[in-house]
C-alpha cells in the first residue's frame, strides 16, 4: 500500500459529512434533528420587537427549529431602514436580511487537520522534504485558528422594500425562504408559499434570484 492509497483510506474513514448550500443538495437530517437559530434584528424598538414576533410566530409551526441566543447553527440578521411621509410618518420598511451558516466548514477543516496529523506524525511523508514541511506548517495554521460563533459562511442576502402594512408577511416569507431552501424543510402546510414581496436576492457564488 503507498503513502497515497494509505492516505485516502484514513480521510474515507473519518466520514467527513458534506455540505448542503442554497444553491446545491442538502444532506438528509437524522429523525428529529435540530437547527438551533438565532435572529438579530438591527431597527428601532417597535419595528424590532414587531418582526422579532412575527418572525417567532412563523418559526412555531417548525419543531425542527429552535430560537437560541448563544452556539446558533444558523444566523438570521435582519436590518432595516424605515421611510417616511414629509409629516414622519412611516410609509415604507428596507428590509436587508443575512443568513449566516456556522461550523460545519470548521469543523470539515479540523477533520482533514487530523488526517493530515495522522499522514505526518505516521511518517509517511519523507521527513524535512518541501511537502513534509509544508503540511506541517499548515496544521499549525488550522489548529491555532480561533473557534467561535464569529467564524461564519454567508449563505445568502436579500432585500426588499415593502409598505409598512406587509411587514408581516414579509417576515413570514423570510422564514419559509430559510426553513425550505436552507434546512431543505417541507412547507409547514403542504404547499408551495408564493410571495406578493418583491425581494433581491444574492448568493456567496454572485447569483441573482427575484
Amino acid at each position: 500500500m503507498n503513502q497515497i492509497t494509505a492516505f485516502l483510506i484514513w480521510t474515507l474513514s473519518l466520514g467527513i459529512p458534506i455540505s448542503g448550500g442554497a444553491d446545491g443538495p442538502l444532506p438528509e437530517e437524522p429523525l428529529g434533528a435540530v437547527h438551533r437559530v438565532k435572529i438579530e434584528i438591527v431597527a428601532q424598538t417597535p419595528l424590532k420587537a414587531d418582526i422579532y414576533r412575527n418572525m417567532a410566530q412563523a418559526f412555531q409551526s417548525r419543531p425542527e427549529v429552535q430560537l437560541v441566543d448563544e452556539a446558533p447553527d444558523w444566523t438570521i440578521e435582519v436590518v432595516t431602514l424605515t421611510l417616511q411621509d414629509p409629516e414622519g410618518h412611516p410609509t415604507a420598511v428596507g428590509l436587508s436580511v443575512i443568513v449566516l451558516e456556522h461550523g460545519p466548514q470548521m469543523d470539515m477543516l479540523l477533520t482533514l487537520a487530523k488526517a493530515w496529523r495522522y499522514v505526518v506524525n505516521a511518517g509517511l511523508l519523507q521527513k524535512d522534504q518541501p511537502l513534509e514541511v509544508g503540511m506541517r506548517e499548515l496544521l499549525i495554521g488550522v489548529e491555532t485558528l480561533p473557534q467561535s460563533e464569529s467564524l461564519a459562511v454567508l449563505s445568502q442576502h436579500r432585500m426588499c422594500l415593502i409598505p409598512v402594512q406587509k411587514l408581516g408577511d414579509a417576515c413570514r416569507d423570510t422564514v419559509f425562504n430559510f426553513t425550505t431552501r436552507f434546512l431543505g424543510l417541507p412547507s409547514a402546510d403542504g404547499q408551495d408559499q408564493t410571495s406578493n414581496v418583491s425581494v433581491a436576492s444574492t448568493s456567496p457564488e454572485g447569483q441573482s434570484a427575484h
